[in-house]
Formats: C-alpha cells, sequence, structure tokens
C-alpha cells in the first residue's frame, strides 16, 4: 500500500483550500518546498506523516512555549472543556489570564485579548492613530502582519516609498498610508522619518523577517 506523503496531501488540499494552506505563512514558497504535513508531536519534537521526526523550532509560532502535550496542558484544557469550549461572552477566566499577563509586566496597564495575529496588528495600528491623530504607518518590506489590506502592501526592489498592493484584490486606496521601507536600512527609515514624520502614527516590523530573507 502507498504511504501518503505531504505532497500528496497537499495536491488534495490545493483543490478544496486556496493556496492548498489555511495561513500564507505555512505555503513554504519562499523556501521553494510545499509545506509538512503534521501527524503528530510530542514535548520539542514534531513527526510528519512520513514518520520523519524533526525539532520543532516553530512551536505554533511561539504559542506551545512549554512543548507539545505537556501533561499539566492537556489536564487544564480537558478541565476547562468539561465547562464548555466558548461561550462568546465575558468569563471570569479572562480577567484571570488579564491579570497574570499584567502582572508579569510592569508597566502594562490594560491588555485586549484578541484571537490572531492579524487583529492583535490591527487593533494597535487602530490605538497609534487614535492617540497621535496621524493615519500614516511604516512597515517594511518583506514582513507579514496578517491579513489586513493595509498590511499587504510591498513595493519591490528599490520603490520603497511607492505602496503598491502586493495581493490582488487589495485596492490602492487600501494601502495608500501605508509607507515601505527595506528591512535593516537605516539611512531609508531617516529619509522616509524626514519626508512623513509628522505623519506617521507608527513603524511596525517583524524582526523574523530577516531570517527569512536570508534562507530564500
Amino acid at each position: 500500500m502507498k504511504k501518503i506523503t505531504s505532497n500528496d496531501y497537499f495536491l488534495k488540499a490545493s483543490k478544496i483550500i486556496p493556496g492548498g494552506v489555511n495561513s500564507p505563512v505555512r505555503a513554504c514558497r519562499m523556501v521553494d518546498c510545499n509545506p509538512l504535513f503534521i501527524e503528530s508531536a510530542q514535548g520539542s519534537r514534531i513527526t510528519t506523516v512520513e514518520n520523519t521526526e524533526l525539532i520543532d523550532f516553530v512551536l505554533s509560532w511561539g504559542a506551545i512555549l512549554l512543548g507539545h502535550a505537556e501533561p499539566s496542558i492537556i489536564a487544564s484544557i480537558q478541565k476547562a472543556a468539561t465547562k464548555g469550549t466558548s461561550y462568546g461572552a465575558p468569563c471570569k477566566v479572562e480577567l484571570e489570564l488579564a491579570q497574570t499577563i499584567i502582572d508579569a509586566f510592569p508597566g502594562m496597564e490594560m491588555i485586549r485579548m484578541v484571537n490572531s495575529g492579524t487583529e492583535a496588528t490591527m487593533s494597535a495600528v487602530r490605538l497609534a492613530r487614535g492617540i497621535t491623530g496621524r493615519n500614516k504607518i511604516l512597515k517594511f518590506i518583506g514582513c507579514y502582519h496578517g491579513h489586513a489590506d493595509p498590511f499587504l502592501a510591498s513595493a519591490g526592489s528599490g520603490l520603497a516609498t511607492l505602496s503598491i498592493p502586493g495581493t490582488p484584490g487589495v485596492p490602492e486606496t487600501s494601502i495608500q498610508n501605508t509607507i515601505l521601507a527595506p528591512f535593516n536600512d537605516i539611512e531609508t527609515v531617516k529619509d522616509l522619518f524626514t519626508m512623513y514624520g509628522k505623519d506617521l502614527a507608527a513603524v511596525i516590523v517583524e524582526n523574523a523577517a530577516q531570517l527569512r530573507h536570508s534562507v530564500s
């Protein structure tokens, strides 16, 4: 019997899921391969459908801090599930979590919890715009900040200040307040601050972008 591989799963997924993945960061196009499909995970290691064991440096993009299938985490999840999985309304536990996070960061006064990085970035930029009264944001070419239209602008090599949509379906009006700069180019950033400083509400950056560029 033929063993089904990650490529087999990806071909099937491409027929029913746009791009074959549910997040563009999983597409692996920047490293010229198809995504691996995972069968299971334990501790610091993941196992693919081909039964290849790998050290997991992704850790669900940082969410799996204690490793996969940590017994204490599983026990807490099972206990919580017996009380229901989602209410669509406030609950006591989210208040306890918010207080725990605030206590861990002395400079933090309040916290808003969200379901995705896209929502977090949208909320942060909206807050910056509300406080400063400014509209423009500066982001770096190649950095990923989620699915919201203003963050999908990409200018291509050398066109650092032209906000050109990098994804079909993103209108120019959605990214007209997004200023672009090459990653790790401080001189260009200084120039952009000279040009747009009075209109900039925030600068956003993804530190992992440099690693991606060096790999690709």
